[in-house]
């Protein structure tokens, strides 16, 4: 499945994330280094696991550092 980027923003907001921090996100840059925190990250990967009926055991969600990322996950595996 095709995910953008802005799909991806839409859904960090969904999972509790700034409206104004999940716009400016850098794509390539790791989130976490970007404002989104401990208690955000692992939501906004339930959030995705509940969505698209993936499944993200520790280990992978923490692969995946960026946006871009999870794009690429998405796409091999929703």
């Amino acid at each position: 499945m095709e995910m953008s980027i802005d799909n991806l923003r839409e859904l960090l907001e969904e999972a509790g994330v700034r409206p104004e921090l999940a716009k400016s996100l850098d794509p390539a840059a790791p989130m976490l280094r970007q404002g989104i925190d401990s208690i955000d990250f692992p939501t906004f990967c339930a959030l995705l696991e509940e969505r698209f009926g993936v499944s993200l055991d520790d280990a992978t969600a923490l692969s995946l550092r960026t946006l871009n990322d999870f794009a690429r996950f998405l796409k091999e595996n929703a």
